[in-house]
């Protein structure tokens, strides 16, 4: 018998899986709060957590709040309704297992026993082998030494070359729209599931996520010790830089559908994706249009600004452009991207991180697979 922690917000469906759990003859431990579950899991240390996920709600982060308090304690997944795309998006933010419904202690047998089977490692100390005193084996093995080393300097081959770094990552979600860079951190819009996700830049390993129920983000800019999001279909959204994000204010958008947007120390930059112009907005209360300019390219998707010049993401001709700042009509340099070139993928998403310029985009055609990210280096002019 094993010790099995339950998690369900609705306690009809905790009675369910504590009567299937406890038929298979496991003890259970039940909670309907995130902080009562991760109470119980690091007071009784449970072998597995079987947590039930019904709907559209997220499991992220009671997905990410168990990697960091029991990364050792496999979670397994109730899932309501059955959604393959949904299970697989859950294996990847670390779910050990994902059950669909109905939860019958014959369906949840498989997941559990397996999940029990992964708990921990075992090791075992083993005394130290007997040395032999024989002369000849002594003999024998210092001869084979001395062979191998000889062998080893005549025929030994230079190290290979290190592994070049990833260019492009897989997300382990369909729809990303808007990028921004900060602190070493990628953040992410998905519009589909309404979600910021936070990546580090380094590994794209999710580090954090936030669901916006109120909104359907997509451009996003770092500004004003604020984090502005462009949410359909005419507002842009002002956030506090706090762990939920909190609401600062609401814009309604004079241009309703800004796709990107940028911010030069001064001004916040977007682009109109239906008139296909780009609008420079000073931070008063309408957020108004200080200037607007026809976009030079043939349609603009995104905006970033990497301390000198404005860079849009032409995802018509599938090029980044660098704009004069001061008449962004003015195109100072086309820089082909041929990740875009070879088709398959719609570019969405710009960001620079001080460094390089980062690109997000969805696949062609729309399907359930997972979105991307692309890293570009591109050579930037002295400052």
């Amino acid at each position: 018998m094993s010790v099995i922690a339950l998690f369900a917000r609705d306690a009809e469906t905790r009675e369910e899986l504590r009567l299937a759990v406890e038929e298979r003859g496991h003890r259970t431990l039940r909670a309907g709060e995130l902080k009562d579950l991760l109470e119980l899991v690091l007071r009784e240390r449970p072998a597995a957590v079987l947590a039930a996920v019904e709907g559209r709600e997220d499991p992220e982060g009671v997905l990410a709040e168990l990697r960091r308090a029991a990364p050792l304690i496999p979670v397994v997944v109730a899932l309501k309704p059955r959604s393959a795309a949904r299970a697989v998006e859950l294996l990847r933010l670390g779910a050990f297992e994902v059950v669909g419904a109905p939860w019958t202690p014959e369906n949840l047998a498989a997941a559990l026993s397996k999940a029990l089977r992964a708990e921990g490692t075992e090791f075992q100390i083993l005394p130290p082998p007997v040395v032999t005193r024989s002369p000849v084996l002594r003999f024998a093995a210092v001869l084979a030494v001395l062979l191998f080393a000889a062998g080893y300097l005549a025929y030994r081959t230079p190290p290979p070359p290190p592994a070049p770094e990833p260019t492009e990552w897989a997300l382990p979600y369909n729809h990303p729209a808007g990028l921004a860079f900060r602190d070493k951190q990628l953040w992410v819009s998905d519009w589909f599931s309404q979600t910021v996700y936070r990546h580090d830049a380094r590994t794209l390993e999710v580090a954090g996520t936030r669901h916006f129920p109120n909104e359907i983000p997509g451009a996003m800019a770092f500004a004003a010790d604020s984090l502005w999001v462009a949410s359909a279909p005419r507002s842009i959204v002002k956030h506090m830089l706090d762990d939920k994000l909190g609401v600062l204010g609401r814009f309604d958008d004079a241009a309703p559908q800004t796709v990107g947007m940028a911010y030069d120390g001064l001004y916040l930059w977007t682009c109109d994706a239906k008139d296909n112009r780009l609008h420079k907005r000073v931070f008063d209360a309408q957020l108004s249009i200080a200037a607007s300019y026809r976009y030079p390219g043939a349609r603009s998707v995104a905006l970033a600004y990497d301390g000198r010049s404005l860079w849009s993401l032409d995802g018509g001709n599938r090029e980044l452009l660098e704009h004069d700042i001061a008449d962004p009509q003015r195109i100072l340099r086309r820089v082909v991207l041929p990740e875009y070139r070879r088709g398959g993928w719609k570019p969405t998403g710009l960001a620079f991180d001080g460094k390089r310029f980062w690109t997000a985009a969805e696949r062609l055609p729309k399907g359930d697979e997972p979105g991307r990210v692309f890293v570009h280096s591109v050579a930037l002019e002295p400052r």
